[in-house]
């Protein structure tokens, strides 16, 4: 059954760049509709396809995390056609605001992350957008949102670009506690694959790290050139 009445929902709760989310009521609880917008610049027919394949996509991914027993909000309701997710509402705060406010409590939902990012890598699964404010912290436990961009096939090049995200989105908001940070959650990390897994996972993110500094060298010098 097709989701109607879609025109009705209002002004988005948050407008992201693939994405609109609002906050509605879905069968007397409070959810979470994700609906994935079109875009012009786009063949309306490739346009058409990648939004109904990146609404299956992130919903098996919740599915997959969840049976793994990593917390992500429930689905509710799956519309790959119209480009609709409606799940859970979960109440918590961003582990970017936890950061912001309480750094000290900030450790332990990082080791929490740690160990809910090192099950999904073990079961091979990558979330694509790591990022602290896709992590929820709620009770001493975090719940991760918004995978939109997973891969339930990752590689181990994939699984380091997911803390490669994490230690990014730590340097540009929060730089003061990158180290405390990065290593709670390594230590998460290692709980659960491995001092030898954790490692190797570290030298690729670090062969990534130099590759985009590179870049941005020959970027710069580019530029400088003309």
């Amino acid at each position: 059954m097709a989701l109607k009445g879609l025109e009705g929902l209002g002004r988005p709760h948050y407008r992201g760049a693939e994405a609109y989310l609002y906050v509605i009521e879905w069968l007397g609880r409070k959810a979470v509709l994700k609906l994935r917008i079109p875009k012009r610049y786009r063949h309306p027919i490739l346009d058409k396809r990648l939004r109904w394949r990146r609404t299956a996509n992130e919903a098996r991914a919740i599915l997959a995390a969840i049976r793994a027993g990593v917390n992500a909000p429930a689905i509710y309701y799956v519309d790959p056609v119209a480009g609709v997710i409606v799940m859970e509402y979960i109440e918590a705060v961003s582990l970017y605001e936890v950061i912001e406010k309480e750094p000290e409590a900030a450790e332990q939902y990082a080791r929490r992350l740690g160990e809910a990012v090192g099950i999904l890598h073990g079961k091979g699964i990558s979330h694509g957008d790591l990022t602290t404010s896709n992590v929820l912290a709620r009770d001493g436990d975090v719940y991760l949102i918004d995978f939109g961009l997973a891969s339930l096939k990752s590689s181990e090049r994939e699984q380091a670009v997911d803390v490669h995200l994490y230690l990014r989105s730590l340097e540009s908001t929060h730089p003061e506690h990158v180290d405390t940070m990065l290593e709670a959650f390594l230590e998460g990390y290692r709980s659960v694959r491995g001092e030898a897994m954790a490692e190797k996972v570290m030298r690729l993110v670090h062969e990534i790290r130099l590759m985009g500094r590179y870049r941005e060298e020959r970027r710069t010098a580019w530029y400088q050139e003309e």
